[in-house]
C-alpha cells in the first residue's frame, strides 16, 4: 500500500451575469461587474471612438459608456430601452457596457465551457474566453479586458507607456 489518497477533482464554479445584445447572449464574470444600472444622462465626447456613447456620472464617479452593438457591428438600437453593466478592468477603471437586455446571474462549471468555435463571427473570437452551450442558447463568455482594449485601443498604448501622436 503506497499511502496515497486518490485525488478528488474539485469543481471550479464561476458566476456569470447573462446579457443579450441583438440575438447573442453573453456572459460576464460577476467578479468584474460592479452593478447594472438604467440609462443615465450622458455627456458626449467629441473625437472619441465610435463605440463610446459618452461619459456618465454615477454617484460622483465618471464612467465611459460603450455601445456593445457598435463594437460588434449591429445596427443602432431603435429605442433608449437598454441596461448598462458597470464593469471594472484589472487596472481599476470602470466602464459602462450598454446591453439590450440583462438576464440573470448563473453559476457555471468552468469545465463545461468550450473553446470559441472558429465559426463564430471574428469579433466574438477576438473577445471570447469560450462558449457555454445551454438548452436554448449559446452563451459567449466575454473577456472584458480584451473587449475594452479592442474598443479603445489607445488605452493599451497608454498602459504600456507609449506616447500617442
Amino acid at each position: 500500500m503506497s499511502g496515497l489518497m486518490p485525488v478528488k477533482k474539485t469543481q471550479q464554479v464561476s458566476e456569470l451575469l447573462t446579457c443579450r445584445v441583438g440575438q447573442q447572449w453573453l456572459g460576464l464574470q460577476v467578479k468584474q461587474v460592479r452593478e447594472v444600472v438604467s440609462p443615465q444622462p450622458r455627456t458626449e465626447m467629441p473625437l472619441a471612438p465610435d463605440a463610446v456613447m459618452g461619459l456618465i456620472n454615477l454617484r460622483g464617479r465618471v464612467i465611459t459608456q460603450l455601445d456593445v452593438r457598435k463594437v460588434i457591428g449591429l445596427p443602432a438600437r431603435e429605442s433608449e430601452s437598454f441596461r448598462v453593466a458597470i464593469v471594472e478592468t484589472l487596472s481599476g477603471e470602470a466602464f459602462g457596457l450598454v446591453m439590450d437586455e440583462v438576464g440573470a446571474v448563473i453559476e457555471m462549471d468552468l469545465d463545461m465551457y468550450e473553446k470559441t468555435p472558429k465559426t463564430l463571427d471574428r469579433i466574438w473570437q477576438d473577445v471570447s474566453e469560450g462558449v457555454l452551450k445551454q438548452d436554448d442558447r449559446v452563451l459567449v463568455l466575454v473577456d472584458v479586458e480584451r473587449f475594452i482594449a479592442m474598443t479603445i485601443p489607445q488605452l493599451n498604448d497608454l498602459d504600456e507607456g507609449r506616447v500617442l501622436h
